[in-house]
């Protein structure tokens, strides 16, 4: 039996996708949408909305182009990537709006643009560019931006811009230099983390867009989820889906408090390991130029002795008697969607074969690099063999 058919669920309830079936309207959520789809109704210029991340900027985006039915109802470009210069934003809008231009001069590129914004405005087509992750655009585009809303009739506006994005493009707003930009925005909301009761709803809500099932978190589960996430959604999703991977291979249908622990320790673990690693490559380009510096013969021995560092671990001693560690068997389950298995704990190793999501094993043994990336010797349930797997791919019963 499989993790989603253990709890009577039709899908993951809690996944990253910013998906709009999952769209939760809490206080701040609800204004946002509301706000939003009020700026483009009656053609105001200018609306802001920030959040920290993984506050639900991009689902909330989502919801209010597919459920608004905008999608179809306007001409809408969509930059997602918005480190661009003045120009290169321009190309960008034109690009998704399907407007043709005859080259690429300026003055060009903005009559074309004029006219395209008229003619649509005389279809009674509404005009939108959304940016999202908006407190990366450099300043010179911010403020061509703020050009680009000049283009407007005696009667309306011709062009509706979105600016989502972080709490830092707020304070940016607010110097000297993007002032004139700032007294454009009409419409602005603050996306705000879940209340304790809005986080307990949320993870109900959740459960429910996913077919309810037969899961259950105690009071004082969701307590501790709220507290650890500080109400961030992101982090209710990646909290709430490893403790039911845990209760999963406990066998109860309860995710209790015992269950969140497990879920935010393992989490923890993970981050700790993405920063190590994160120092170790700066140390290691540090490294690097120091030895460039002292000569290219230096750089060869530094070269030959890292390969040779490299190259595939050797059942030795150290493994074996790792494997010797975990006596008593312990469970666990795949939670990556696919990963490979090898015959030696090394990242060099050629996987043998693949496993997927939900799959169980039993863990026979343990290895530590010194990097201190953690490899588990399992053997599958349908499979006698024996495997080394990484274990930031699998969650063990607690």
């Amino acid at each position: 039996m499989d993790y989603l058919e253990f709890f009577d669920l039709k899908e993951d309830p809690f996944r990253l996708t910013p998906d709009p079936l999952y769209f939760y309207p809490s206080e701040s959520h609800n204004e946002a949408l509301s706000t939003l789809t009020y700026m483009v109704e009656q053609k105001e210029g200018f609306f802001l909305t920030v959040g920290e991340p993984g506050t639900g900027k991009t689902t909330l985006l989502n919801t209010f182009l597919n459920t608004k039915g905008w999608k179809d109802r306007a001409g809408i470009a969509l930059v997602l990537t918005p480190r661009l210069s003045p120009e290169e934003f321009l190309l960008t809008v034109l690009e998704d709006l399907n407007v043709k231009i005859k080259n690429t001069n300026k003055n060009e590129i903005i009559r074309a643009f004029r006219d395209f914004l008229i003619e649509n405005s005389l279809l009674g087509r509404r005009i939108i560019i959304i940016v999202d992750e908006a407190q990366n655009l450099p300043d010179e585009t911010l403020e061509e931006l703020r050009l680009l809303s000049n283009l407007e009739t005696e009667k309306e506006k011709l062009l509706q811009i979105v600016l989502i994005g972080q709490p830092e493009l707020g304070k940016r707003l607010l110097t000297e230099k993007l002032r004139q930009l700032n007294q454009r925005i009409t419409l602005r909301v603050i996306l705000n983390p879940l209340t304790l009761k809005e986080a307990s709803d949320y993870i109900n809500y959740r459960l429910i867009k996913a077919g309810k099932g037969s899961v259950i978190f105690e009071d004082a589960a969701k307590k501790l989820i709220h507290n650890s996430s500080k109400g961030i959604p992101r982090l209710i999703n990646l909290i709430s889906s490893r403790a039911m991977m845990a209760a999963y291979l406990d066998t109860s249908k309860n995710i209790k408090k015992r269950h969140i622990l497990y879920a935010i320790r393992h989490l923890s673990e993970g981050y700790a390991k993405k920063e190590y690693r994160s120092i170790s490559v700066r140390r290691s380009v540090l490294v690097f130029m120091l030895f460039c510096t002292i000569g290219f013969a230096a750089a060869v021995s530094y070269k030959d002795n890292l390969l040779h560092k490299l190259q595939p671990v050797e059942k030795n001693d150290a493994v074996r008697e790792a494997e010797q560690m975990r006596k008593q068997k312990t469970t666990g389950m795949i939670t990556a969607e696919s990963i490979g298995l090898k015959l030696q704990p090394s990242p060099n190793a050629e996987d043998v074969m693949s496993a997927t999501k939900g799959m169980v094993f039993h863990v026979t043994g343990e290895f530590t690099e010194i990097t201190g990336k953690k490899w588990y010797k399992v053997k599958l349930s349908a499979d006698e063999k024996e495997y080394w797997i990484t274990n930031d791919a699998v969650a063990l019963s607690p």
